[in-house]
């Protein structure tokens, strides 16, 4: 009997240990939500938007611009260091109308997003 028992054992903590590793793994993913837009901004002259964000991590997302039936105006890579970040896009030939500015993460779906209207 305990022969039997043994195999049945560690067949059954294993899969304790792996369901404990993979919900460890998908918290990680939870940490993107509490990347936060401080603000998203035209400067005074509408030729710059100034992108401000509070990352709780190091890490990087991409940050797409585009124009609200869709059109994307510039992507680009951000890397975010811990605390607070700023970054920008030129607008300055950007015609009058709205846009949208989204940050995204593919790693667990993430993403936040951002309207604002240059007039």
């Amino acid at each position: 009997m305990r022969v039997v028992l043994t195999p049945i054992f560690y067949f059954l903590f294993s899969i304790c240990v792996i369901n404990s590793t993979n919900a460890q793994q998908s918290d990680g993913g939870d940490n993107y939500s509490k990347i936060k837009l401080l603000s998203a901004r035209l400067d005074s002259n509408k030729t710059v938007l100034v992108v401000k964000v509070d990352a709780p991590y190091k890490d990087s997302v991409e940050a797409v611009l585009t124009h609200s039936i869709g059109w994307v105006v510039e992507k680009k890579k951000v890397v975010l260091a811990t605390g607070p970040n700023t970054f920008s896009f030129n607008t300055a030939q950007l015609a009058e109308g709205s846009y949208r500015l989204i940050l995204r993460k593919f790693e667990g779906n993430w993403s936040l997003t951002h309207s604002f209207k240059k007039d």
